[in-house]
């Protein structure tokens, strides 16, 4: 666990030291490789046999071991495409090496800090680890390649939203902490391995303020509506492959944090309490992000606004509870890992080739560019819920969740939204991909892939490589669910406790 941890650490400070763009992009890259390798025994042993070390302060289970292999595999997914993403940036003037330096070194950083999330044992680490992604992150932010001043603008914003509404989260966590050790003393009063153990003595009334404060808090860094402002202009001005991070994984950690309370304080409030409240902020967040999807110009943007639909749609999993209900939602954290990163991937390869993020101004991408244009379209397909893509599956098992627990109200206004935002989804890059090819938005380089030296064709291959693996994972998860990802499912179930 501790090797884990030094890995990304080790990784930054060497890649802040080198010189050439080109080598720190490769070590950036041996360091993800290095990280994967180091973490799959972990997580594969974590599964069966929880480890607890430091006195309680890291643990990890299944539950951890779930989110730390997203984190892994698409802080290996982004590492991959940034030498690509970055050569295109370098070549046209919007970076230089001193930019690179920091992007990668940062890069790093932010995967260390979502990795401290998911091994914190005691509940007020996990805290200043969630606070830390929000610093980490919004400087990465702030990196926007094309309109600077709009990315330090969103970078504010989104650090100073998220900062206020984590203040909420810490207050969560202090009254937790008041009604533990009225309980058991100061003693592990705030390890979570300690209070699953006493959830049902701790005081009811003071659980459910608790709750409260730690859903808003969290939940404004999740991007859960209506405390979700920050998200889209974040989303849309960070450069595509930290867009893909913040929006595939970082948003589940702050998640994973509302999920470890949930496991807490329902034994001693109920599950009614926090079930309504986690069903009326999904519902909340499906709602406003459908109206927002259905006008966006700007194909990052509704993205973004995708996002908060799809932490909705988590938020409704859990809310609903019961074993198919989180089996859902933890199915549905996995899918929109898969399909948002694949999606903000193509978009940086589409403002590339066409300098902008308009979607009146991208047209034939399919016809003027196959490859990308297929691997837009699958995600396009699959984020709006078509079958027989992932995220349907995982849609329709909520949904039956629902209809088992006779929430017809809640299933309805689920079917209506998701209609709202499948029509906004397909016909926004339904129309960047079928219409008619504008060659004048064309940049020279993408029209003239012959004259690309070897040397750049190579980090074209490695984008292109991620893109298309994290396609087949879209396609697979479609038709059917590994039993490896069946079982670690099932076994955070049993962990959260959660019925």
């Amino acid at each position: 666990m501790i090797t884990i941890l030094l890995i990304p650490i080790i990784t930054s400070g060497l890649c802040y030291m080198l010189k050439n763009h080109r080598l720190i992009g490769y070590l950036s890259l041996a360091g993800a490789i290095v990280l994967s390798f180091f973490s799959i025994p972990a997580i594969m042993s974590s599964i069966s046999s929880p480890v607890e070390i430091l006195n309680g302060m890291l643990y990890m289970d299944a539950l951890s071991g779930y989110i730390m292999a997203l984190i892994v595999f698409l802080g290996l997914a982004s590492a991959t495409y940034s030498i690509g993403y970055l050569e295109h940036e370098l070549r046209g003037g919007l970076i230089n090496i001193t930019g690179i330096r920091r992007y990668y070194a940062l890069l790093h950083l932010f995967i260390f800090t979502m990795l401290i999330v998911t091994v914190s044992n005691n509940l007020a680490l996990m805290w200043i680890a969630i606070e830390a992604t929000t610093i980490v992150s919004a400087i990465l932010i702030g990196l926007g390649f094309t309109k600077r001043e709009l990315a330090i603008e969103a970078a504010w914003k989104y650090i100073i939203l998220c900062t206020v509404g984590i203040t909420f989260a810490l207050l969560g966590t202090f009254i937790a902490y008041y009604a533990s050790i009225a309980v058991i003393g100061t003693e592990g009063a705030l390890n979570w391995t300690v209070l699953i153990g006493i959830a049902n003595r701790l005081n009811p009334s003071t659980m459910k303020l608790a709750f409260i404060f730690v859903l808003v808090g969290y939940g404004t860094k999740a991007g859960l509506a209506p405390v979700h402002n920050w998200l889209p202009d974040a989303h849309s001005q960070a450069p595509s492959p930290i867009s893909a991070l913040l929006s595939g994984i970082l948003l589940n950690t702050a998640f994973y944090g509302i999920m470890r309370f949930v496991s807490i304080v329902e034994p001693s409030t109920g599950s009614v309490f926090t079930g309504n409240l986690l069903v009326i902020f999904g519902i909340i967040s499906i709602g406003i992000s459908s109206i927002f999807i259905l006008v966006q110009d700007n194909y990052k943007r509704l993205l973004a606004y995708s996002s908060i639909e799809h932490m909705g749609i988590i938020s409704l999993g859990i809310g609903i509870g019961g074993p198919v209900g989180i089996y859902g939602a933890l199915l549905h954290v996995l899918n929109h890992a898969l399909s948002k990163p694949l999606m903000f991937f193509a978009s940086g390869k589409i403002q590339s080739h066409y300098g902008s993020t308009r979607i009146e101004n991208v047209n034939g991408v399919l016809s003027s560019i196959p490859l990308l244009g297929i691997l837009t379209f699958i995600g396009a397909l699959s984020l709006s819920g078509t079958p027989p893509f992932n995220i349907f599956l995982s849609e329709f098992t909520i949904l039956k969740a629902g209809v088992d627990k006779g929430m017809w109200l809640m299933v309805g206004l689920f079917l209506f939204f998701a209609v709202i935002v499948s029509y906004g989804i397909l016909s926004g890059f339904g129309k960047m991909l079928f219409n008619s090819p504008q060659s004048s938005v064309q940049s020279p380089q993408s029209l003239t892939p012959g004259l690309l030296t070897a040397n750049r064709r190579l980090p074209d291959l490695f984008s292109n490589a991620i893109m298309i693996t994290i396609a087949i994972f879209i396609i697979v998860l479609g038709f059917t669910i590994p039993d490896f990802i069946d079982s670690t499912i099932k076994e955070c179930i049993k962990i959260l406790g959660i019925l």
